[in-house]
């Protein structure tokens, strides 16, 4: 199947946007569907808004959660199924030819890229209020906010700036990731890994574009994003699970990275599948 064929046996519950270098399409897949194998002519970049679904290629299997970002480059032959949930998306096919003196943004759409996508929520929610909008300068807006997402993105899966990161500056990492939700001082990460806590802030900031304190409190909001979306469980709990102190501190931060409350977040999230 091609792109051409995906895009008229998914028409019925589609809606589409086309702006410069950009076409957008917003649908719905039921529960206990599949997408056969098929290839898209242009790069296209993938936001879960809401659901799950598997997408199979190359002999491997990605499972693609609620605001989870994918890019899959032109020509790469793919197939979906939607057994979990029924599931809402937003596609995005980008011109190649746009981008092609921006060496950052080639490499981005020649590579198959799967992130969650918490650091973009602002941008979506901002981009489909924008295509909801209808009004005449809609596409204007619809168009910035695509190329600060592809920006985005680019920044956030840049290789580090050296090819070769220490043993203990992974391990450090690793050690981040998985003890984020408790209470995790620089101290103690470096005293694990045997260097003093200057040195480990100054060598992962330089490996990662990250300092270790903006790095746990992007996965917590990460976590906290993903509760929202696929729980109905109290902001309380999702501030305690993810490890903010409380629920004051947890809304704080939320607003500074996202624009707008938890609870906000969360409402947007329900009336733009609505």
């Amino acid at each position: 199947m091609n792109s051409s064929e995906l895009d008229r046996a998914l028409r019925y519950r589609s809606r589409m946007m086309s702006v410069p270098g950009f076409s957008l399409y917003r649908g719905m897949h039921p529960q206990g569907t599949e997408l056969p194998k098929h290839m898209h002519q242009d790069p296209t970049l993938c936001y879960v808004l809401r659901g799950r679904f598997t997408e199979y290629v190359g002999g491997g299997a990605v499972d693609c959660l609620s605001d989870s970002l994918k890019v899959t480059p032109a020509g790469e032959t793919h197939w979906n199924r939607f057994d979990a949930s029924e599931t809402h998306g937003l596609r995005i096919d980008v011109d190649r030819e746009r981008f092609a003196d921006s060496r950052e943004i080639h490499r981005l759409l020649n590579e198959r890229i799967h992130v969650s996508g918490a650091h973009a929520g602002g941008i979506v929610n901002r981009l489909l209020s924008e295509f909801d909008s209808g009004d005449d300068t809609a596409a204007i807006a619809v168009e910035g906010l695509l190329l600060e997402l592809l920006a985005t993105l680019a920044r956030e899966v840049a290789p580090a700036s050296s090819a070769v990161v220490s043993r203990w500056l992974r391990e450090a990492d690793e050690m981040i990731r998985e003890l984020y939700p408790s209470s995790i001082a620089l101290s103690a990460v470096a005293r694990a890994v045997g260097v003093a806590p200057a040195t480990l802030a100054r060598s992962y900031r330089s490996a990662f574009r990250i300092t270790v304190g903006e790095r746990i409190r992007k996965l917590r909001l990460e976590r906290a994003v993903r509760d929202l979306l696929e729980s109905d469980d109290s902001l309380s709990l999702i501030a305690l699970r993810a490890g903010f102190y409380d629920q004051s501190h947890f809304t704080n931060l939320f607003r500074r990275r996202f624009g707008v409350t938890p609870a906000q977040y969360r409402l947007a999230a329900h009336r733009r599948v609505s």
